[in-house]
């Protein structure tokens, strides 16, 4: 399989599930199935990989207000590519395990799912950062709880809940 270079989320009403849906650069589609479970485990393991290095030094009050200016900075770009349309041909599979690698300023989510099946797709900060955002509206939208999420994020609840973070 070629390189992801497109991704976008969306929320099924009756798998109750999060799509996240992925393109690689030979424009095969693949949907892959994210139960609630694994992406409260997911979103706990990225909060602290977005953290800005500086807001660790700073009072928490201060920390919150850095965070929301890096988050409206990571969304100013958000939403630049069309979503990813799988076809009914398309690999689909429930997710029974995300691998992340963070090296610098990217992340490397690998994906394992189905009988063997692996995706692997790397992400900037600001896409990491735009992909919180989709995931926080698409939980609102689902009724999940919402117990885990920092203020810094719950505040950018602006935009349509199915959507595509940017891809450079």
């Amino acid at each position: 399989m070629s390189e992801i270079h497109r991704f976008s989320l969306v929320y099924d009403i009756p798998e109750d599930r999060i799509a996240w849906d992925v393109e690689d650069t030979d424009g095969v589609a693949t949907r892959l199935w994210l139960t609630q479970r694994l992406c409260r485990a997911l979103l706990t393991a990225i909060f602290p990989m977005v953290q800005a290095p500086a807001a660790a030094d700073l009072p928490a009050e201060h920390e919150s207000t850095l965070q929301s200016w890096e988050q409206a900075a990571a969304m100013s770009e958000f939403g630049k590519v069309p979503a990813v349309t799988p076809k009914d041909s398309s690999t689909a599979g429930l997710v029974r395990q995300i691998n992340l690698a963070p090296s610098g300023e990217t992340t490397t989510l690998t994906f394992e799912f189905g009988d063997g099946e692996v995706r692997t797709l790397g992400v900037g900060r600001a896409e990491l950062r735009q992909t919180l955002s989709v995931f926080y509206r698409l939980q609102a939208a689902a009724g999940w709880p919402l117990d885990l999420w920092p203020d810094w994020i719950a505040g950018e609840t602006a935009g349509p809940a199915e959507a595509t973070p940017a891809r450079h």
